[in-house]
C-alpha cells in the first residue's frame, strides 16, 4: 500500500479504459492502430473481475475494441455484464460480423441502456473502402440493417488519400440513422507507414477540413465528438485565434496529451497502455495478476505520465526522423 501512495495517480481512475480484448481480426486494414496483432485473446474470468475493480474506481467508460471485439467467444455476455455495472459501454468494431441475426441478439442486450456501437468504414463506395480496409459492401449492408434496430450508432471513418475527397458523403448516407460521425486523419501507425502512397499532405487535410466544416452546416451540432468540433471551429476562422493559438501553445508545452491519465488501452495480454499508437512507449504495468488500482498508481505508471513530451513524438518514419528531433533542447532525452 505504501508503494500505491507513493506513486498515485493524479486521478482516482482514468475516466475512459478501452479493453483489447482479441488481438485477432478478419480484415486487414493498411493503417490499423492495433497490428501487429498477436492472436491473443482476454481470459474471460481475469476480464470480468477486471471489470469489477473498474466499476469499484468509478471509471465512467468501458470500451470493447480489438483486433475485432465480436471475435471474443464471450462478448455478448461481457457487453452485458458491463452494462449492468451502470457504466457507459462502446464497441469499437469493423461490422463484418454484425449480420441481422447478431444485430437482434445485440439488440436485446442494449435496447436502452448506455451503448454506443462504433462501426468503421472509409467510404460509401465498397470499391474505395477496399483500398484500404476490405469487405466494404458486407460491412455497408450490415451496417443499414443495423440501423433499423435500437442500437444507437457511430460511423468512424480514417482519412486517406483515397477517400479524402468523398468521406463526407458518409453522413448523407447514413443521416440520421446514425447519428454521431467521428473523422480522424491516418495516423502514422507502423502499417500506414509501409503504405505511404495513404498518408495526406497538410493541404490535403486542411481542403478536408474545411469542406466538412461548411458541409456541416446543415446538420445539428452534436453530429461530430466534442473533440471534432473543437478542431472544426479553429479551421479557417479569423475569430477562432485565440482557440488556436491556445491548442498551438498546449501542444508545444506538450499538455494536451490524455495518455496515461484520463485514457489507457488493457492490451489481451493484460498489459496496460497509455495510448494505442505509441504503445511501446507507454507500457504502464500488467493486470494479469496485479490489481489495475496498484498498475495505476504504479512507478512504471508514473514515468509514462511525466514524460516530457508525448509518445507518439517518438515514432520514427521511413527516413528515420520522428517529431522528437525537433523539440525544443530541453525535452530530448
Amino acid at each position: 500500500m505504501a508503494g500505491i501512495e507513493q506513486f498515485r495517480a493524479p486521478l482516482k481512475s482514468p475516466l475512459t479504459v478501452c479493453l483489447w480484448i482479441t488481438e485477432r481480426c478478419n480484415l486487414s486494414c493498411k493503417y490499423c492502430y492495433a497490428a501487429p496483432c498477436s492472436g491473443a485473446v482476454m481470459d474471460t474470468n481475469r476480464l470480468y473481475k477486471l471489470l469489477d475493480e473498474l466499476k469499484e474506481l468509478e471509471v465512467f467508460d468501458i470500451v470493447f475494441a480489438g483486433g475485432e471485439p465480436f471475435l471474443h467467444p464471450d462478448i455478448f455476455e461481457l457487453i452485458e455484464y458491463a452494462l449492468e455495472s451502470n457504466i457507459h459501454v462502446g464497441v469499437l468494431s469493423n461490422g463484418l460480423l454484425l449480420d441481422k441475426r447478431a444485430g437482434k441478439r445485440l439488440e436485446n442486450i442494449v435496447s436502452g441502456r448506455n451503448f454506443i456501437l462504433q462501426i468503421s468504414l472509409d467510404s460509401i463506395d465498397p470499391e474505395i473502402n477496399d483500398q484500404t480496409r476490405g469487405c466494404g459492401k458486407k460491412v455497408i449492408n450490415n451496417l443499414k440493417a443495423l440501423t433499423d434496430l435500437d442500437i444507437q450508432l457511430q460511423i468512424a471513418c480514417v482519412l486517406t488519400t483515397r477517400n479524402v475527397d468523398s468521406a463526407h458523403l458518409l453522413i448523407e448516407e447514413f443521416y440520421p440513422a446514425v447519428k454521431r460521425f467521428h473523422y480522424l486523419n491516418i495516423q502514422r501507425t507502423e502499417k500506414a507507414l509501409g503504405n505511404p502512397e495513404l498518408l495526406l499532405t497538410e493541404e490535403q487535410a486542411y481542403r478536408f477540413w474545411m469542406r466538412l466544416k461548411e458541409y456541416a452546416k446543415g446538420f445539428p451540432p452534436d453530429l461530430f465528438l466534442p473533440s471534432l468540433r473543437i478542431m472544426l471551429r479553429s479551421y479557417g476562422e479569423e475569430d477562432a485565434e485565440e482557440d488556436t493559438a491556445f491548442h498551438q501553445k498546449a501542444t508545444f508545452d506538450c499538455t494536451s496529451c490524455s495518455a496515461g491519465i484520463t485514457h489507457v488501452n488493457i492490451d489481451a495480454e493484460f498489459n496496460v497502455l497509455g495510448c494505442d499508437i505509441a504503445k511501446d512507449y507507454t507500457r504502464m504495468g500488467n493486470v494479469r495478476y496485479r490489481s489495475f488500482k496498484e498498475v495505476w498508481n504504479s512507478r512504471e505508471a508514473q514515468r509514462v505520465r511525466e514524460f516530457p513530451f508525448p509518445a507518439c513524438y517518438r515514432i520514427r518514419i521511413s527516413t528515420g526522423e520522428a517529431l522528437e528531433d525537433f523539440l525544443k533542447p530541453e525535452y530530448r532525452l
